[in-house]
């Protein structure tokens, strides 16, 4: 699973009298909000960064290949590499959960969260996605007992197992990889389309697998089991014995915040000009919740990080406006 920080991370001389007081609070610890945090504080700003999710969706990553400077790193390594910079120009990184966030009558916001409360000028919401589930009956009874939404964390269990991964991009077929490599005895990579959306280099990989088999066009319509997933039935009405089921189909957008603050959604995403700025002044947002990124084959680390960066310079921007009385 994803690794999380220590939770003795706010000093206590600074909130015991109230909020904690930065110019820039940043939610999420992906690669946007990490990078986001690394250009603000660089950029002068003093920086609290939020977050339950070590990493977001990069966290779960085990082999990164297409990050540029590095041939090859761990989703984990690489946001520990892009936290320790950030925190070396001043970031202030706390781990836990942001439960809400509130637009105060001076223009501030006020983050409420597990760890305490933090009193901001400016926001960016890198709030990145959760992953999105099956649905059909058997799934929630068997979370953990062979129903798992991370092949790439949980593919060690397996070993010598049968399992299925569902899903056509990147992750299924990253998930696929891992499996393999461990040992699995028998990998059914099945697209719900009649094709993969993944990148090339990835099912060329794949086919290559003696261990594996992609089936195109099957739904899983049942997870049927006593104590752990043993069988699943498809809506051509075939059967499967397997051991284990990895969803890959992707994220849901955590959009909850930014509606709580009004923020405009877009297609289930929050809107934002080339800026990184939503409708609410003091409020910018980056990486895969974004409108910005809609095509689910755009949504790289790299993508999130120029996002990132953009949002950060953008909110330096407007702090400054607001000491200058611009804003």
């Amino acid at each position: 699973m994803l690794l999380m920080g220590p939770k003795e991370d706010i000093d206590e001389e600074e909130s015991k009298d109230g909020p904690l007081v930065r110019d820039l609070g940043i939610i999420g610890l992906g690669p946007a909000g990490l990078t986001a945090a690394l250009y603000a504080s660089r950029a002068g700003l003093s920086v609290v960064e939020l977050g339950l999710d070590y990493g977001g969706q990069m966290g779960l990553a085990m082999e990164i290949e297409n990050y540029p400077g590095y041939e090859m790193i761990s989703g984990v390594d690489l946001a520990d590499k892009m936290r320790d910079q950030a925190e070396k120009f001043g970031t202030k990184t706390v781990y836990g959960e942001v439960s809400t966030v509130e637009k105060l009558e001076d223009g501030n916001f006020l983050i409420q969260s597990d760890m305490g409360e933090f009193r901001v000028k400016a926001l960016i919401l890198a709030t990145g996605g959760r992953h999105r589930e099956l649905n059909v009956p058997g799934e929630k009874e068997f979370v953990g007992k062979g129903v798992s939404y991370c092949a790439t964390c949980d593919a060690a269990f397996f070993k010598e197992k049968t399992v299925i991964v569902v899903g056509s991009g990147d992750a299924a077929a990253t998930g696929t990889l891992a499996l393999s490599d461990v040992g699995a005895k028998m990998i059914y990579w099945i697209s719900r389309s009649d094709y993969l959306k993944c990148e090339r280099i990835y099912i060329e990989r794949v086919k290559k697998r003696s261990n594996v088999a992609i089936l195109y066009s099957k739904q899983i319509t049942e997870i049927k089991g006593t104590n752990t997933v043993e069988e699943v039935s498809f809506n051509d009405g075939s059967l499967l014995k397997v051991d284990g089921i990895f969803a890959e189909i992707g994220a849901i957008p955590n959009i909850e915040l930014a509606e709580s603050l009004g923020c405009k959604i877009e297609d289930g995403l929050i809107k934002i000009d080339d800026d990184c700025r939503t409708n609410i002044a003091g409020v910018f947002s980056a990486g895969d919740v974004t409108s910005k990124i809609v095509n689910p084959l755009m949504r790289q680390i790299t993508t999130s990080v120029g996002l990132g960066t953009i949002a950060a310079l953008s909110a330096a921007e407007y702090i400054q406006g607001l000491k200058t009385k611009q804003y």
